[in-house]
């Protein structure tokens, strides 16, 4: 047998052979960690040698990150430019948020499964797959704080655009024939609130329909999008409008088909779009035909009123006898409405369309189940209004794989960079690290035992109470 580069009696100890590819994955962990505080050190004095002109160094600060290896310990240097800023140029060069903990890649990771899964689980899975532990308060806060800066952001767009008339920041290209909207309500429960439910508005755009070869024939939504409501200071039309802009030009497409459960909010985007048509849901027109005139002479009704045959549909209406029930009275005053109206009509018969490929709307209350429903609903959960805000949308935001911005810090505007002279004459005095006393060293969390359980637990129990 060739020499072994690692002598197995440094690694095994006798009746400890079933566990070698954890007491293997230790030792790499321990050797990365190793390897990454090296590297990092190296890259931090590359970087003072190329230090703009005007700035100083005013000491050495260190942070602990969670990397996939488990966590590094980084010492790099503190800089003051010449605006007075404090710059730590190595977490600039590796794109490190302040104040967090995980990684990005890491908290990248940790944000697709929390939206997924309850806090507790993803840190424990995270735990298992990796050298690292984040406790599920740590979970929390790499959630939260996407979550707030996503809304942040449609917020100030919104507010650029619609208060201030500028230009949208990215503009789609993209310019079917045909675009068809739908949107909904979910309703979750909250806790500590002066409401015990609130409703979050959910919307979809699509394309098309493209066939699916499963077990048995299916479709599929082509060119979807999502939208999900969150902020204050726009409607939720002028908000999707908005999102989908930034994939769609709206203002070259043909027709908008615009379907919903007939609420107000829903219909009023036929008011925001131009060229829109308006299909009610074929769910609640044909429950509401069933409970007022009974499975046979509903369905009639149904098929009248999705066909635009108003004059045989308000036939079978005023000579079909009617059911007495609470339920059925309630239909029976909603579907007087859309008799009165011409309601319902199916967008094939308004546009005249009998393409193939043309099928009916009805994608909202699947799109509600897998996008807020089943990681919201049930199981005893409830949550605060902002907290259902922020996972909401980044359920949103990990559908299109758009979350990964936010696990980075963000780009300085230009603007930001500019300063008046006077500021810049200020005589600063040198600031000394005034926490340093706070911080203390536990060796045994870099050592050749940190994978253990024992340490897992006591390093789960340390990032609980760190402020990320």
């Amino acid at each position: 047998m060739a020499e072994m580069i690692i002598p197995l009696s440094e690694l095994f100890e006798s009746g400890e052979a079933s566990a070698w590819e954890e007491r293997i994955f230790q030792t790499a962990c321990a050797w990365g960690k190793a390897l990454a505080e090296a590297l990092l050190q190296s890259w931090d004095d590359k970087l003072l040698e190329q230090k703009p002109a005007g700035w100083r160094v005013e000491g050495f600060r260190e942070r602990t990150v969670m990397t996939r290896f488990g966590e590094v310990r980084i010492r790099r240097r503190l800089y003051r430019d010449e605006q007075g800023q404090g710059r730590f140029l190595l977490d600039e060069l590796l794109e490190l948020p302040p104040r967090q903990l995980a990684v990005p890649v890491v908290a990248e990771k940790a944000i697709e499964m929390a939206s997924e899964m309850g806090f507790k689980k993803t840190g424990e899975v995270l735990a298992s797959l990796t050298g690292g532990a984040l406790s599920a308060m740590s979970v929390w806060r790499l959630l939260e704080q996407v979550g707030e800066q996503a809304l942040a952001a449609e917020r100030v767009e919104g507010e650029a655009v619609y208060e201030r008339g500028e230009r949208l920041r990215q503009e789609g290209e993209r310019t079917p024939e045909r675009l068809f909207m739908e949107a909904d309500g979910v309703w979750v429960r909250l806790q500590r609130e002066e409401k015990d439910w609130m409703e979050i508005k959910v919307g979809v755009a699509y394309e098309g329909w493209e066939a699916q070869s499963y077990a048995r024939p299916g479709y599929a939504l082509t060119g979807k999008r999502v939208y999900v409501h969150g902020v204050d200071n726009l409607t939720f039309w002028e908000g999707a409008s908005l999102a989908w802009s930034r994939y769609w030009n709206l203002s070259g497409i043909g027709h908008f088909v615009i379907g919903g459960d007939g609420a107000a909010w829903i219909r009023g985007g036929t008011r925001h779009f131009p060229n829109s048509v308006w299909q009610l849901d074929g769910f609640h027109l044909a429950r509401a035909c069933r409970r007022a005139l009974g499975k046979e002479q509903g369905q009639r009704l149904f098929q009248a009123i999705r066909e635009g045959r108003w004059e045989e549909a308000e036939h079978i209406w005023k000579t079909s006898p009617k059911r007495t029930k609470a339920s059925a009275r309630k239909a029976q005053r909603w579907l007087t409405t859309l008799l009165e109206h011409h309601l319902g009509e199916d967008w094939r018969f308004q546009l005249h369309v009998d393409a193939d490929d043309a099928r009916g709307l009805g994608a909202m209350e699947g799109n509600n189940a897998h996008l807020i429903a089943d990681r919201m609903k049930g199981k005893g959960r409830s949550w605060s209004r902002r907290g259902a805000l922020r996972m909401a949308k980044v359920r949103e935001l990990v559908l299109h794989q758009e979350h990964r911005p936010y696990c980075r810090p963000a780009k300085p505007h230009p603007d930001a960079m500019k300063v008046s002279t006077q500021k810049t004459e200020q005589v600063r005095r040198h600031r000394r690290d005034t926490s340093s006393w706070l911080r203390a060293d536990v060796p045994v969390l870099h050592s050749a035992a940190s994978q253990q359980d024992w340490v897992r637990r006591l390093r789960l129990h340390i990032n609980g109470h760190r402020l990320n």
